[in-house]
């Protein structure tokens, strides 16, 4: 057995699951609300006899790598390690693969960037300057230290000759880690507050740089270029999918269960200081998907403090629509008197504490933001409208939907029948692109009680009965009469888990999958289910054969279709 088996065989999946979603058992299973999409109804199944999940609403399924990968964003490698570190391996075998050992000297090379911006800011008088200035902006020495605050240097080749001549990198190294600029080989980041960007787990990936403020002679002569550098996209670095500081408030987020979300490193670090500690930053207004799954796995509710228009930026209700179709609750921080949120919480705590506490739902916002822009003149009753009623289509709990056709009905003084039928007429592509897939995939008669006698053979313990004659003879589709042989080839006598490990990989997948279904079958229903799923198995066997007629012996096969369809 190699150690990656191993690893797997030593994980219990339901209490390294239960870490993340609570699960209770059902039957042989386990059960909860899936941790990779929004759902209300529990179709996430965790199956401890062969170390599977299995969600029957959005599909993920795996084992425990599939699921920590899936879960901490980490790559086959990365998640081998954690779970051998926890059940006590030590990692003899595994060799990484060349785009594994890539990525992790991209990390080492970021990090000790980080560490050399982080000292000529806080210990060299280069940074001198630089400190002055985060200290003014009102960052304490320890926020400084917690995110690894640094600065770049006036310089072309700074970091390059740190770390190529003194630690041996090469220069395409730091070409593939985006600290140089491609094709020019000098540094990217020059006179910058630097900010490390980190991923869930901790590791730099990035960076964004910030540029010192001019001084009066520099801006007279028009110096100062671009506020922010960040790197570009890299192996390791995907701006979509990063919140900077989730790695520190992770913990925060979980335990309140809600985030707040900010524009920016400066505001993101200011709001940890005032005390509001479960937040995160964005890069501009959009949340996107990846960063959505990343806060639906710790909570429920986001509330979006945000510099942007969200009411008038398209691509901030883009990813507020994303939100709500993955089943987080969005609110708006109403920022008064304050330039942006990271001002507020520098100036005034306790206000940032209370407008974070007073955020209202995002939909109210919109309707709020909508009045104030364009009153409720017959014109301007039209233009909110036009500009509501496409996002009011889009929200997909029906009950909140409801909520706010009846209110913005209410704002405008019309009829609420008048709303519902401008939302109405909003086409719904998600569904019906959804109807399409459905109809690609819809499965034959056979295929569904094939499949479902196999599925009940194995969860009941009747795999010998399966493989005999004549329920065998039964099946038709080529894959399940391949399962059915496997099976006769083993000896059925040995633990189902075992029986179907054995199954070879383009079979044992599928097979797995049907261990996952939940039957709420006690002792007393287990037989009369399995003659039911037979009897069925067989009329398809018999309406075949009196379909195709040659040879057949009509009669007595019509006498058993009678039986059969009577329940006898």
């Amino acid at each position: 057995m190699d150690q990656v088996e191993e690893i797997k065989q030593k994980i219990d999946i339901v209490e390294l699951i239960s870490e993340y979603v609570p699960l209770k058992r059902a039957g042989r299973n386990f059960k909860g609300l899936c941790p990779f999409h929004g759902e209300k109804t529990p179709s996430f199944m965790v199956n401890p006899e062969l170390q599977i999940y299995k969600c029957f609403g959005c599909g993920e399924g795996g084992d425990a790598y599939s699921f920590v990968q899936k879960m901490e964003g980490m790559d086959f490698s990365e998640a081998l390690k954690s779970l051998a570190d926890r059940v006590g391996v030590k990692l003899e075998s595994y060799r990484p693969s060349q785009g594994e050992e890539i990525k992790e000297k991209l990390i080492k090379v970021n990090t000790l960037a980080a560490d050399a911006y982080h000292f000529l800011l806080t210990k060299h008088k280069a940074g001198k300057k630089a400190l002055e200035y985060v200290k003014e902006r009102g960052l304490s020495d320890e926020a400084i230290k917690r995110f690894k605050i640094g600065y770049a240097p006036d310089e072309w080749e700074f970091l390059s000759k740190f770390l190529v001549k003194k630690k041996g990198y090469v220069i395409d190294d730091l070409r593939r880690g985006g600290l140089i600029v491609e094709g020019r080989g000098y540094d990217r980041f020059r006179d910058r507050i630097m900010f490390p960007l980190a991923n869930a787990r901790g590791q730099i990936v990035g960076f964004a740089g910030r540029v010192l403020p001019p001084s009066s002679a520099e801006a007279s002569e028009g110096q100062g270029g671009a506020k922010y550098v960040n790197t570009p996209e890299t192996e390791i670095y995907h701006k979509s999918e990063l919140l900077y500081g989730f790695d520190v408030t992770r913990g925060e987020i979980k335990k309140a269960g809600w985030v707040v979300v900010v524009e920016g490193e400066l505001d993101m670090i200011a709001s940890f200081q005032a005390g509001v500690k479960n937040v995160v930053a964005i890069k501009g207004s959009a949340l996107t998907l990846g960063q959505v799954e990343l806060l639906r796995r710790v909570c429920g509710e986001i509330v979006l403090a945000l510099d942007a228009d969200v009411a008038g930026d398209a691509a901030a209700r883009r990813g507020i629509e994303i939100a709500d179709k993955n089943g987080l609750m969005v609110k708006m921080v109403k920022l008064l008197g304050a330039k942006d949120p990271g001002e507020l919480a520098i100036q005034n705590p306790g206000e940032w504490k209370k407008v974070v506490e007073e955020a209202i739902p995002v939909y109210d916002f919109y309707i709020e933001s909508a009045v104030s822009r364009h009153g409720l003149s017959v014109v301007g009753k039209k233009k909110i409208g036009l500009e509501l009623v496409p996002i009011w289509g889009k929200i997909s709990d029906e009950i909140v939907k409801g909520h706010y056709v009846k209110k913005l009905a209410e704002t405008l003084g019309v009829d609420e029948q008048a709303v519902w039928g401008e939302v109405s007429k909003i086409p719904d592509f998600a569904k019906a692109l959804s109807d399409k897939q459905d109809e690609q995939t819809k499965k034959t008669r056979r295929d569904v009680v094939e499949e479902y006698v196999v599925g009940l053979a194995l969860r009941v313990n009747r795999v010998n009965q399966l493989i005999g004659e004549p329920v065998n003879q039964f099946f038709k589709l080529p894959f399940w009469r391949k399962v059915l042989d496997q099976f006769s080839s083993f000896k059925p006598q040995i633990p189902v888990n075992e029986l179907i490990n054995k199954l070879p990989s383009e079979l044992k997948e599928k097979v797995q999958m049907l261990m996952l279904v939940e039957d709420g079958l006690d002792e007393e229903k287990i037989d009369r289910e399995w003659e039911k799923a037979l009897g069925e198995l067989e009329q398809l066997d018999v309406r075949e054969r009196i379909g195709a007629g040659e040879g057949e012996d009509l009669a007595r096969l019509t006498k058993r279709l009678a039986e059969l369809t009577r329940g006898k």
